[in-house]
């Protein structure tokens, strides 16, 4: 006959199982399953923010269709937005200066009687980008930039195997424009240690590029940070697990901790089978 003491260590043991069977549901449901009713409005989004993204969103329409005039009126809009509270206190103190920023480069843009159209746009895509980070922190725009930016590492590299220092030095100067165009919006996502870290390499690589006479070696070393510092720009800097490659890269996380759990449990139980046949052996 079982004692006292032996179905209560039965009831723990049990109630330990189903408590970790708990744990291992909560980390093996994707986070998009869960939230997939909430996709469409961000978590901490305010009237005030959307607000603010969507005459970005205007000013750069009017931009690209030359409607200057207008495009004046929206920058005054978007600066209305940009110093009320809520917007204010959704950003970082980084963010603030960045996006502040932004909103001045646009000013001076549209005013300008020298300023091109080009510069205008590249202006308006700045804030556009940066505001839509703030408006839709999941699947901001300045993300689809990626590709851009591997491209322009990958030109980089095709001018230095070349020997064309010209064409280097202009690879450099597209991959620097192109990323300009998404630093607000990156500042904004968080990734300030990213940007740093891109803005000391950029800098780094135009360096060598100018000097005359640039040692090969340190350029070709260079070169060898571009991806991984883009990777870790835009959070892909872990690649891909073999073990689960079919889980969404946010996923491989909680998917490590699945497995880890699976292991225990199954220990636990195998435990479990083995105190219990001490009783009925």
């Amino acid at each position: 006959m079982i004692s006292c003491w032996g179905v209560r260590i039965a009831l723990r043991v049990v109630s330990s199982i189903v408590l970790l069977m708990v744990l291992l549901l909560s980390v093996c449901v994707p986070p998009g399953v869960a939230e997939a009713h909430d996709q469409s409005k961000p978590v901490g989004n305010t009237k005030e923010i959307e607000k603010m993204d969507h005459a970005a969103a205007i000013l750069y329409r009017d931009v690209m269709d030359g409607n200057i005039e207008k495009a004046r009126a929206d920058v005054a809009e978007v600066s209305r937005w940009f110093g009320t509270g809520q917007v204010q206190a959704a950003l970082s103190v980084e963010a603030i200066h960045a996006l502040s920023g932004s909103i001045l480069e646009v000013q001076q843009a549209t005013q300008s009687v020298q300023a091109s159209p080009d510069e205008w746009v590249k202006a308006a895509a700045n804030l556009r980008l940066a505001t839509d980070a703030l408006a839709h922190p999941r699947q901001p725009l300045w993300q689809q930039y990626y590709k851009i930016l591997r491209e322009d590492v990958s030109s980089l590299n095709n001018q230095f195997a070349k020997g064309n220092m010209k064409g280097f030095k202009d690879s450099t100067a597209v991959l620097e424009d192109h990323y300009e165009t998404i630093r607000t919006a990156a500042l904004i996502h968080g990734r300030t240690t990213e940007v740093v870290r891109t803005d000391s390499w950029i800098s780094y690589v135009k360096g060598l590029g100018d000097q005359q006479n640039a040692d090969a070696s340190a350029i070709r070393g260079a070169l060898d940070q571009g991806n991984p510092t883009f990777n870790a720009l835009f959070g892909r800097e872990k690649d891909a697990t073999a073990l689960a490659s079919f889980i969404p890269y946010e996923s491989e996380r909680r998917a490590e901790i699945a497995i880890g759990m699976i292991v225990l449990l199954a220990l636990i139980y195998a435990g479990y089978r083995k105190y219990r046949a001490g009783f009925t052996g």
